[in-house]
């Protein structure tokens, strides 16, 4: 009894085989697009995150401005110390971002200019300014995005 088993001819491997390369082609095709659609927003919810830290600093130094004594914003030497202080509030909120080479920037002002004391001032008002660097491509595509707070309240002291 002679069985013969049927194989498939040989052409058919050799299709099979030229199938596998044409996935590793389209990989290598798509996953450059599919790395910059994840990256892309990674990068601006790290510069939400930035821009909401240095508005709520903002906030809290306005905030402790315009809650100033009297007594302490009149005196020259006090407003200063006052100023001071919402400066290291900025700061201590600030100290958990990592926006890159670039610190930020920080002003604090009585009416229009700096909290020196002479007079009672009727606003506040504190402003930061900070650069986010490009962490995904530094100094390839390096997207650096420039953010600005500024707020204001009237002084209401105590």
């Amino acid at each position: 009894m002679n069985h013969r088993i049927n194989l498939p001819a040989p052409t058919c491997r050799r299709g099979a085989r030229r199938q596998h390369g044409i996935a590793a082609v389209e990989l290598a095709l798509i996953l450059p697009v599919l790395v910059l659609m994840l990256i892309f927003p990674l990068y601006l919810g790290r510069v939400y995150w930035h821009y909401t830290v240095i508005q709520h600093a903002a906030h809290d130094a306005a905030r402790y401005l315009s809650k100033a004594p009297d007594t302490e914003m009149s005196n020259a030497t006090r407003a200063v110390a006052v100023a001071s202080v919402a400066d290291t509030i900025i700061a201590m909120e600030l100290a958990e971002l990592a926006p890159g080479a670039y610190p930020y920037v920080a002003q604090v002002n009585c009416d229009s200019g700096p909290c020196v004391g002479y007079s009672r001032p009727s606003k506040v008002r504190v402003s930061i300014q900070l650069l986010v660097e490009d962490i995904f491509f530094p100094g390839y595509l390096s997207l650096t995005i420039p953010l600005t707070v500024d707020v204001s309240y009237p002084y209401m002291g105590r």
